[in-house]
């Protein structure tokens, strides 16, 4: 449909007749069950694994795992954009391996309002004074630019480690939230449903903006389960690239770049 509707709670606005000759013509409920089949395509295609990838993200650098946190964190954005834009009748055949810089430039360019979408902290959560000069907060270009960065295919192989601050976690609660609504996504506990009610609760904890509105606290960090966590690595490949006049350094790396694929870091 050309306007806006909905289903199970999705909010798309795509017309299937640009592609499929004759739609317009076909009975009103083939058109409206043909639409809806899409979006629960791309509901259990893109929503339910980005959620699941989300979750994932969330767990990992609440356990003290940044490399792990970003490689899941960019899977998850990546599916959220590419589902908003599937909603708004924009394809995504194009995007090749995991550009969420250009998905999200092309999201942006649909909803002028993503490019400066809010991700500060969730207002119910309170850092203790002592230590909040060590939560950094993001726009949500610069957060973009860091989960394209260090969550990238590139570093899979943590080939020039990643910089992490729990503020990266508070930034992605946000995101992940807000990116949610503008898909018109139903719950998220629909994606987690085989999901032992312990890790729900994991889920849930530090989190205000996926808990339900009568178990709203406010949520003081750091704590126990959510402290407030810094890191930043530098790898060895990093020094051989930096030092590549060194001949051992340049040797090494023609070796490697002969045995394995090797990125030019950016």
């Amino acid at each position: 449909m050309n306007s806006e509707s909905h289903n199970s709670g999705f909010i798309y606005n795509f017309n299937m007749g640009k592609e499929i000759p004759h739609f317009k013509r076909m009975a009103e409920n083939i058109q409206s069950s043909a639409e809806c089949n899409a979006v629960n395509v791309i509901y259990e295609s893109f929503v339910v694994p980005g959620d699941q990838d989300y979750l994932m993200s969330r767990l990992l650098a609440q356990k003290g795992l940044p490399r792990g946190f970003y490689w899941a964190a960019a899977q998850a954005i990546e599916k959220y954009f590419k589902a908003f834009l599937l909603m708004n009748d924009e394809g995504v055949k194009r995007f090749r391996a995991h550009p969420i810089k250009e998905l999200f430039k092309a999201a942006s360019k649909l909803d002028s309002s993503i490019a400066t979408l809010n991700i500060l902290p969730h207002q119910n959560i309170q850092v203790n004074a002592s230590v909040s000069k060590h939560l950094k907060t993001f726009n949500i270009t610069d957060f973009i630019d860091d989960i394209e960065k260090y969550g990238s295919a590139d570093n899979r192989y943590n080939t020039f480690g990643v910089e992490y601050n729990t503020g990266h976690l508070c930034a992605m609660d946000s995101l992940s939230f807000k990116l949610r609504n503008k898909i018109g996504a139903i719950g998220i506990d629909r994606s987690f449903k085989k999901l032992s009610s312990d890790l729900i609760e994991v889920f849930e904890k530090n989190n205000p903006w996926f808990q339900k509105e009568e178990n709203q606290l406010i949520n003081q960090i750091p704590s126990e389960e959510f402290p407030i966590q810094l890191s930043s690595s530098i790898t060895h490949f990093e020094i051989l690239v930096k030092n590549e006049s060194n001949t051992a350094y340049k040797i090494a790396l023609q070796w490697l770049r002969k045995k394995m694929k090797l990125p030019y870091r950016r």
